[in-house]
This record gives structure tokens, sequence and C-alpha cells, in this order.
């Protein structure tokens, strides 16, 4: 699903107010993702913890690092290291894996 698949099939939701545009979706989208994405670039990662996400019915993203690693240049066979990383991972919830497995 691309983004204007998503603005469009929210746009279309029922219940929504009349007078709400696809302007107003988009702008509320892009609201969203950016403070889920500012939320994961800012927060730290400790032994402690680890910044997550959650929202209930769909699932859990969670902030890790992903250590340094050996590797191979795909092109030559050369062994290079791959430098460590911050990534997100996603859990899916229960709602969700119990649709995905009802068909």
């Amino acid at each position: 699903m691309t983004k204007q698949e998503l603005i469009e099939r929210v746009y279309k939701t029922k219940g929504l107010p009349p007078n709400l545009t696809k302007k107003a979706v988009t702008q509320v989208i892009d609201a969203v993702f950016n403070e889920i994405g500012d939320y994961f670039v800012r927060s730290k990662l400790t032994r402690s913890s680890q910044p997550r996400f959650t929202f209930p019915g769909f699932g859990t993203f969670t902030k890790k690092k992903r250590p340094a690693r050996a590797g191979r240049n795909p092109q030559n066979g050369q062994p290079i290291t791959i430098p460590e990383a911050n990534t997100l991972t996603f859990a899916p919830g229960q709602e969700l894996k119990g649709q995905l497995n009802s068909r």
C-alpha cells in the first residue's frame, strides 16, 4: 500500500466528519508518522530499556541496536566489516495475527 492509497482509504472511512478533506487526512497521517519517527530518532537505547511504540491490536515497533559483524563484498568476495546500526523491529499484535490467519 502506498501513502496515497492509505490517504484514500482513510478518506473514504465511514463515520468521519463530512467536511473532512483529503488534505486534512494527509496532514493528520503525516503528523502521526512524523511523531513516531521523531520519537525513535530522539530516544536513547540503554541496556535496561528499548524504546517501543505499541498500537493495540496492530503491533509493536521496537528500536534495537544491531551489532557490527563480518560480511563479504558480493562483487569480489573480500571480507568486510558491516558497522553497527540502529534498526526497528515489528511484532504483530494478537488481533492482527488472528486476522492474518483467519482465511
